[in-house]
């Protein structure tokens, strides 16, 4: 980004991940395998350490994984204890570190490439966790999302009945809040698979604008467009794209107040392998971030709002792995922040 870009960055991508728990050296993969002894789950990280295509792992059975990783999960299964830090020989060349641990009737496997230090096996413990956490979170909002489709039936029957415009309304929109929030937590336990198609960044980016048009006019911000990517052809999944381009642009309007600006760009940028990125640009004129969460941003359920899930940036960094793509953040308290969500540019 430009020199003006507020203070302190944190950012990764394939190669480079931020900090957070997911993404530190170590490149932890996790895998989900459900009570039928099929993959429910399976990150990015996980099938890159296990040299597997992540599409057709999902819903395979165990015989699609290693024998040595496929006889462990089994035999955690059947035993019901969890296993930390077992070695799993690939081939000669590999070996990974595995916990597998049972978690109602689903197994969460944890793989790592790294022997475990003092430190490492901490994180390793917290991983444990957030992987358990994880799996409830997916179950318990599959249940939710369920019984809501009931509930808000019966309520909207029930406000056509009445004449409260201002209850329909608050009701309204907290069936929506709360579908929204479960619908969050799916797509970070068991996102669904990208369908990668050529897309228009700066059309995706115009379109995402135009969805949060009313927030801006409310708080009066000024948006400045400055697109200076001469091509913006990439290949990707369009509705993930809205959607990582949405969480961002959502955050930098929650993060100022009244008649700040919100600046919005692209450029080319070329990398150390001498290939070309495509960088889209969100920065806002709001409170900043101080530098103690600055390293958290990408951490599941890490937030700092009164009222949020902590979901949303979590989700945008997994998004842009998906695309082979990087996000930064840098930061300064009482200047502002800004993102840096970057892809690999597609030549037509």
């Amino acid at each position: 980004m430009s020199s003006n870009q507020p203070g302190k960055k944190i950012g990764g991508s394939a190669g480079e991940n931020p900090p957070d728990l997911l993404q530190e050296d170590s490149a932890c993969g996790v895998l989900v395998v459900d009570a039928r002894g099929r993959i429910a789950a399976c990150t990015p990280e996980a099938a890159a350490q296990l040299r597997l295509n992540a599409a057709k792992l999902s819903g395979a059975d165990l015989d699609s994984l290693p024998p040595p990783l496929a006889k462990l999960i089994r035999k955690t299964a059947t035993g019901g204890k969890p296993v930390a830090n077992r070695e799993i020989s690939l081939d000669t060349a590999t070996t990974l570190h595995a916990s597998v641990l049972p978690v109602k009737s689903e197994i969460v496997v944890v793989l790592n490439h790294f022997c475990p230090t003092q430190g490492h096996e901490q994180n390793m413990r917290r991983l444990d966790q957030l992987a358990s956490l994880g799996t409830l979170s997916a179950g318990m909002a599959h249940e939710i999302k369920n019984g809501m489709v009931a509930i808000r039936t019966f309520v909207e029957l029930l406000l056509e009945k009445g004449q409260d415009a201002e209850l329909n309304e608050v009701v309204g929109r907290e069936l929506k809040r709360i579908d929204g929030i479960v619908t969050q937590m799916l797509r970070l336990a068991a996102p669904r698979p990208a369908a990668f198609t050529t897309v228009r960044v700066h059309q995706v980016i115009d379109r995402s604008l135009r969805l949060v048009q009313h927030q801006l006019d409310a708080k009066l911000i000024s948006l400045r467009r400055n697109y200076r990517a001469e091509t913006d052809a990439v290949r990707g999944d369009d509705a993930q794209l809205q959607q990582a381009f949405l969480n961002l642009l959502f955050n930098a309007i929650e993060a100022m107040g009244a008649n700040g600006v919100l600046t919005v760009g692209t450029e080319i940028a070329v990398a150390e392998n001498d290939a070309r990125k495509l960088t889209v640009q969100i920065q806002d004129t709001g409170m900043g971030i101080v530098p103690e969460n600055l390293g958290r941003l990408f951490e599941p359920f890490f937030t700092t709002k009164k009222n949020g899930t902590g979901l949303g940036l979590a989700i945008t960094h997994r998004i842009a792995l998906e695309h082979h793509g990087a996000i930064e953040a840098w930061s300064e308290v009482n200047r502002g922040s800004a993102f840096s969500f970057s892809l690999p540019v597609f030549v037509e």
